[in-house]
C-alpha cells in the first residue's frame, strides 16, 4: 500500500461534509470540493459507523479492504487533491490517435473505446466477459505490452501499484477515480487522466441517483497530467 500511503501523506486531512454511495460512483464533498471514486456495487458492504460518517475524517478508509469504505476513502482523497500543471483534454481521443503506433496494447478494465483500437489488444478484467482475460493474466502479459491503459478504479481495489510495476510500455491511468497527483507518475504512469468536479451539488445528485460517467460529463472537466504524446 505504499502508493496509497504516499498520497495520504501529501494531503492534509479534513472532515467530510457529504457522502453519497451510488450505484456507479461514490462522491464525497469536503467544503466546496467533490471527489469521485468508482463504486464496486457488486461487492458492496456497508462501512463501519454507517450513518455517522459526516463530520469525520474518511481518508483512512482508502486503505480499507471493505470495498465500499475504500471507495469513500479514495473519493475523499480526490476531493482534497489540488492538481496543478494539467491539460484539459479528452484523453480517449489521444489514445485512439496514437494506438496505431504500438504493437501490443493492454487494457485493464472494460472501456467503450476498446473495439475502436482495432488491433492486438489484451483486455484484463476481474470478471472476464466478451473475450476479456482474467486480471491474473496481467502478471504474464502486461509486461509484453507497449501501450497500456489502466482504469483508475484499480486504485480502489488496491491493484494499481502492482499493475504499474508490471507496465513497461507507455502507460495511461484514466477515469474519474484517478487521483490527479504527480505521485502516480513517480510510480510509473506516463499519463494520468481524471476529472475535476465543477458543479458540486449537481454531481452529488447524479451520483445519488445512480449516474455513471456519461451522466457526469456535464458537471466535470476531464484533464490529464504527464507526458502526453501529441
Amino acid at each position: 500500500m505504499e502508493l496509497i500511503d504516499d498520497i495520504l501523506k501529501s494531503i492534509d486531512a479534513e472532515t467530510s461534509d457529504d457522502i453519497r454511495a451510488g450505484l456507479k460512483y461514490t462522491a464525497v464533498r469536503i467544503e466546496d470540493r467533490v471527489g469521485l471514486a468508482y463504486a464496486f456495487s457488486d461487492f458492496h458492504s456497508p462501512p463501519k459507523n454507517v450513518g455517522n460518517l459526516l463530520g469525520t475524517n474518511t481518508l483512512p478508509f482508502a486503505k480499507s479492504w471493505n470495498i465500499t469504505e475504500a471507495s469513500i476513502g479514495i473519493a475523499s482523497i480526490n476531493a482534497l487533491l489540488k492538481p496543478r500543471n494539467y491539460k484539459v483534454m479528452n484523453i480517449v481521443d489521444r489514445i485512439l490517435a496514437i494506438a496505431h503506433n504500438y504493437d501490443k496494447i493492454g487494457v485493464v478494465g472494460r472501456f467503450p473505446f476498446i473495439d475502436s483500437l482495432g488491433k492486438d489488444v489484451f483486455v484484463f478484467e476481474r470478471r472476464p466477459m466478451h473475450g476479456a482475460l482474467p486480471d491474473t493474466a496481467a502478471e504474464t502479459l502486461l509486461p509484453k505490452c507497449d501501450l497500456i491503459v489502466i482504469s483508475g478504479s484499480t486504485f480502489v481495489n488496491k491493484t494499481l501499484q502492482r499493475l504499474l510495476e508490471l507496465s513497461d510500455g507507455y502507460t495511461f491511468v484514466i477515469g474519474p477515480t484517478t487521483p490527479l497527483t504527480p505521485i502516480l507518475l513517480e510510480y510509473g504512469a506516463d499519463v494520468i487522466a481524471g476529472a475535476i468536479v465543477n458543479d458540486a451539488e449537481k454531481a452529488l445528485e447524479i451520483v445519488s441517483q445512480g449516474g455513471g460517467t456519461p451522466n457526469l460529463k456535464s458537471v466535470v472537466e476531464f484533464v490529464c497530467m504527464g507526458d502526453v504524446k501529441l
